[in-house]
């Protein structure tokens, strides 16, 4: 078991009925509960996903042309997003958790915007939408940060959102009063928390994102916003703002470990130099920012500034830990013509990644995870170590190959709070809430 940096034969977990960890200890398992053989890890935090949008999942490229970007690749999201339902809503988000934990993933972060009906018009509980994502984390058995988005304008000096935007849109304070909702909801269940997130510095203008801030209720709670994802994004902002997005972000309020910053993107140098020394978390998505051809992310230039990174799945189009991280060190290996780029001289490849984004991911949730130690919750992820490519390799060289040279075939079970959801690679949901997904893909294909 990977405990701390080290690791341990023979661990013995004491874990409290809340799935908290106690103790850690070596020794003789026999009188344990549970027995599990194999290479045990942290569970992975997943710091970013828009669920419903795995159902266009690979279906926006084929009639595609040279002249497509993610501005195309939006109408084709905003369709899917101003037709799908609560019930459908649940559905998707249901399958998708399932998918997450079968691949490693044991807490999730959902960047929820869906908030209201495709005109526009809330619903009679405004919370719907979101409360369909609690019931299916709960049904899943992950554990998940909601994020309830903020958004108020179609862009930089818009005073409004656009017709496709309608079922996104808040003032401030229905805002509040939607994140209050979220909060009574997830106050006093440990695997459900609440945070806050900030579309775009396009999307929230100053007043709104100020307001908000300063009468936030839990002052500690985890901040997301999207920041510098496009080069769009950077001209808006310098025309509009008189500076680049996260230098001005950085300057106009205090941003510090509670902020996750996701793609981060295209940043000047001076810019990655202060955001790293802020603390905060970049939150990286390589599989869906190379799907939707956004760039690359100056990981190796991030590090080497103490800044931390942590890993999402954004757009679902792939849903695979060992991808996101793999992406990650394939993207520098071609910058610089040299590998095991992302790592440390006492360290794996595999094993630097997967640490470093498993415990910047629980930072980045508001979640005590990414570690298997005393005060930490008991999600593990274990390794089969029977698999062809497994067998007789030490732990880091099964940490390793599972990065580089694997997927989710690898992994024998998942625990969430030490309990397993995912035993000898299988969901015990997976065959209904898969069979609904199913069905709901063919009601989409028309789209």
């Amino acid at each position: 078991m990977l405990h701390g940096d080290e690791w341990l034969e023979h661990a013995v977990l004491h874990v409290s009925a809340e799935g908290m960890i106690d103790r850690v200890e070596t020794g003789s398992p026999k009188s344990a509960d549970s027995r599990i053989g194999g290479i045990v890890v942290p569970g992975m935090p997943n710091i970013h996903s828009h669920c419903f949008q795995r159902l266009i999942a690979g279906t926006t490229g084929p009639s595609g042309h040279h002249t497509d970007s993610f501005w195309s690749w939006r109408k084709a999201m905003y369709r899917c997003a101003n037709t799908i339902s609560p019930e459908q809503y649940a559905v998707v988000a249901s399958w998708v958790f399932v998918e997450m934990l079968k691949a490693g993933y044991t807490s999730c972060a959902e960047f929820h915007y869906l908030h209201h009906q495709a005109d526009g018009s809330a619903y009679s509980r405004p919370s719907e939408m979101s409360e369909q994502l609690f019931e299916a984390a709960s049904l899943s058995g992950i554990a998940m940060t909601l994020l309830p988005v903020l958004y108020c304008s179609a862009d930089f000096g818009a005073t409004a959102v656009n017709d496709a935007q309608k079922r996104f849109a808040h003032s401030p304070r229905q805002y509040l009063q939607l994140l209050d909702m979220c909060q009574a909801v997830t106050s006093g269940q440990p695997m459900l928390e609440t945070g806050v997130a900030f579309h775009s510095l396009r999307a929230v203008p100053e007043q709104a994102m100020t307001e908000v801030l300063q009468s936030l209720q839990d002052q500690q709670c985890p901040i997301h916003i999207h920041i510098a994802e496009q080069p769009a994004e950077i001209e808006g902002a310098i025309a509009h703002l008189g500076a680049r997005p996260l230098e001005w972000l950085i300057e106009h309020y205090p941003v510090d470990q509670r902020w996750c910053l996701v793609h981060a993107t295209h940043l000047s140098e001076h810019e990655l130099q202060a955001a790293a020394a802020t603390q905060a978390v970049a939150g990286l998505c390589p599989t869906t920012e190379a799907d939707l051809g956004d760039g690359v992310f100056k990981t190796l230039d991030w590090l080497q500034a103490n800044g931390q990174f942590a890993i999402g799945s954004d757009s679902n189009v792939r849903i695979s830990v060992a991808e996101e991280l793999r992406l990650l060190e394939y993207n520098e290996r071609l910058a610089s013509g040299r590998r095991n780029v992302l790592t440390t001289a006492d360290t794996t490849c595999g094993r630097f990644l997967y640490q470093h984004a498993a415990k910047a991911g629980g930072t980045a949730i508001g979640q005590p995870v990414g570690r298997l130690q005393a005060g930490y919750r008991a999600d593990l992820v274990v390794l089969d170590g029977n698999h062809q490519l497994l067998c007789g390799r030490t732990p880091d060289a099964a940490l390793d190959s599972w990065i580089f040279a694997g997927d989710r075939s690898m992994i024998n079970s998942v625990w969430v709070a030490g309990r397993a959801v995912v035993e000898q690679g299988v969901h015990a949901k997976q065959d209904a809430l898969g069979s609904a997904f199913c069905r709901l893909v063919r009601d989409f294909q028309s789209l």
